[in-house]
């Protein structure tokens, strides 16, 4: 995936695959991380809390509540 913008620096690599790009071989990232370093990087704090439609809580950044990737910052 290309994340770019916001407060995330250009021109740098994070994890890597093996060599048939079937399989992280480096610095895997969960989807909750995902979402949370994207937030970040837009100035939204990822610990943000919202609720359903029926009134639930839950953190923007995922049900397992993501940190960013502060290495990408």
């Amino acid at each position: 995936m290309v994340v770019g913008g916001g407060a995330i620096r250009g021109g740098q690599a994070y994890g890597s695959t093996d060599q048939d790009g079937m399989a992280v071989a480096t610095n895997p990232v969960t989807v909750p991380q995902l979402f949370a370093t994207v937030y970040r990087g837009l100035g939204i704090d990822p610990a943000t809390q919202i609720r359903d439609p029926i009134g639930r809580p839950f953190n923007i950044s995922g049900l397992a509540g993501g940190t960013p990737i502060a290495q990408l910052f």
